[in-house]
């Protein structure tokens, strides 16, 4: 700011006259005289000179003049006084703002210097004018020494202000320079300390684009986690649609092991009835025999002819025949349903064991998948903690950050409700294969011991055609026998007949 600098100029003559008789002067008032002090050189007043009388005569139109003009100084040195003071003011507050306003300062101290030295020589030219003054008249010598010694009081007064403003000045400026002094060692430190935060906001730039960088890092595992939770839960679907047809399967199997059952309740039935009709078999065979040895005594005590035996021997050896067929049928046909049962129960055991391994290996690699996203998620933690703790920073604006890591946190809330859904849903598929597993341990219990049933059934009814075949056997050998018995009879009785039509003849 610049300030309007006075300097000293011509003294114009007033136009108008002025009274000659004396006037009280006002006295100058300095707005900072009360608190403030000058220190200067005090003005010598000089004592009017007496002169000659031709002197005096001389030049006592221009005393009078000089007489006129004063009156009309005052207020202009007043105002300039008051015009300086104001600078001095305003230099001091300039002074205190900064370095730049120094030599301002110094300057306007110079020209108030300057100011004061042409004061001074004005007071000088003015005393000399009193003093040329006094030559005039005696008369009007008192009443100028009077205007003079009022003037000289009043002038005094006012340098004496203006001498202790000037020494206030000067030992405002003093400490205006102890303080630029003290305002330049902390410039020094305030532009250390800026380039130190300079520095800091550099390292915060870089720290804030890794950051940034990170943050995008973070982004793309956050798409890539909500791919892999995608991915999880169309297989998480994948393994319920597996676990819906591992039931399907196992309503079949069921529906298999009833069949089965029934088949077996059906071939235990047929074999029961096939031991009934062999045992009914066994009780004909007894009955032809007992049939035959009657025969045989018949024959034995009479040995007439008759065609009844033969007719009786050809029957059985038909039934024989017919039994022996039914038991190769009921044996092939039961050896059929074994191998059919077997085949069927082989079908769905191993069924039941893809089942199996599919759902443990589905169930391995839904618990991979769980640990990989944990693991993810584990990770993207801890880079969140890093962030939290760099976020920290009072150097650094981060609301962009802060908003984004707000929304990386609702991120990392959704991924932990998603991985709890998940390990719950991973929980129930586990629950149910154990389930599973338990249903199918029952069932292959179940099985073999079905199994084990149907296998000493089995040998039981091979035991039991066994003895059949030796009885059906036997009762075939039996026949035979009695058939060579019967041929041998009937010869017998041919010959017998023979030899009684010869004793006819």
């Amino acid at each position: 700011m610049q300030t309007t600098k006075s300097r000293p100029g011509s003294i114009d003559v007033p136009q108008k006259p002025s009274p000659t008789t004396p006037r009280t002067v006002r006295k100058l008032k300095t707005p900072g005289s009360d608190s403030d002090s000058f220190s200067s050189p005090n003005p010598v007043s000089k004592t009017p000179k007496t002169r000659s009388p031709k002197i005096v005569d001389r030049r006592s139109p221009q005393s009078a003049s000089t007489e006129k003009k004063r009156p009309n100084r005052v207020p202009e040195l007043e105002s300039k006084l008051a015009h300086l003071q104001e600078e001095l003011k305003k230099v001091k507050d300039q002074l205190i703002s900064s370095e730049s306003q120094k030599t301002r300062a110094n300057q306007e101290a110079e020209d108030a210097k300057k100011q004061l030295n042409s004061m001074f020589a004005k007071l000088e030219e003015t005393q000399k004018q009193l003093n040329e003054l006094t030559d005039s008249d005696e008369t009007r010598v008192q009443e100028l020494r009077k205007i003079s010694q009022d003037r000289d009081r009043e002038w005094q007064s006012e340098l004496d202000a203006v001498k202790k403003h000037h020494s206030i000045d000067s030992s405002a400026l003093a400490s205006a320079l102890n303080e630029i002094q003290r305002l330049k060692v902390q410039l020094d430190r305030v532009s250390e300390s800026e380039a130190a935060q300079a520095k800091r906001a550099e390292s915060a730039h870089t720290e804030i684009r890794s950051l940034k960088v990170e943050l995008t890092e973070a982004l793309e595992l956050v798409e890539k986690l909500r791919n892999q939770i995608n991915s999880s839960r169309e297989s998480e679907s994948g393994a319920v649609e597996e676990v819906s047809r591992a039931q399907m399967l196992l309503e079949v199997l069921k529906n298999t092991e009833e069949t089965l059952h029934s088949e077996h309740d059906n071939s235990v039935e047929s074999h029961k009835s096939l031991f009934v009709e062999l045992d009914q078999s066994k009780n004909r065979v007894g009955s032809l025999e007992e049939l035959v040895s009657r025969l045989k005594a018949d024959l034995a005590s009479s040995g007439k002819t008759s065609a009844n035996p033969s007719n009786e021997l050809n029957h059985l050896k038909t039934e024989a025949n017919q039994l022996r067929g039914a038991l190769e049928l009921a044996e092939r046909r039961y050896q059929d349903q074994y191998l059919q049962s077997t085949l069927q129960i082989k079908d769905a055991y191993e069924s039941v064991k893809h089942v199996e391994t599919e759902s443990w290996q589905r169930e391995a690699e839904l618990e991979a998948k769980l640990q990989e996203s944990k693991a993810e998620v584990d990770e993207f933690r801890a880079k969140l903690i890093e962030k939290e703790n760099a976020l920290q920073n009072p150097n650094m604006k981060g609301n962009e950050l802060e908003i984004e890591l707000k929304k990386s946190d609702s991120v990392l809330e959704d991924l932990k409700a998603s991985l709890l859904d998940k390990e719950t849903k991973l929980k129930s598929i586990a629950e149910e294969n154990e389930r599973l597993k338990l249903e199918i341990a029952k069932r292959e219990i179940e099985r073999n011991k079905l199994n084990d049933e149907a296998i000493a059934s089995e040998r039981e009814a091979l035991m039991k055609l066994g003895y059949l075949t030796e009885e059906a056997d036997k009762s075939c050998r039996k026949a035979v026998r009695f058939n060579e018995e019967l041929d041998a009879a009937q010869a017998v009785n041919l010959e017998m007949e023979a030899e009684l039509r010869k004793l006819k003849v």
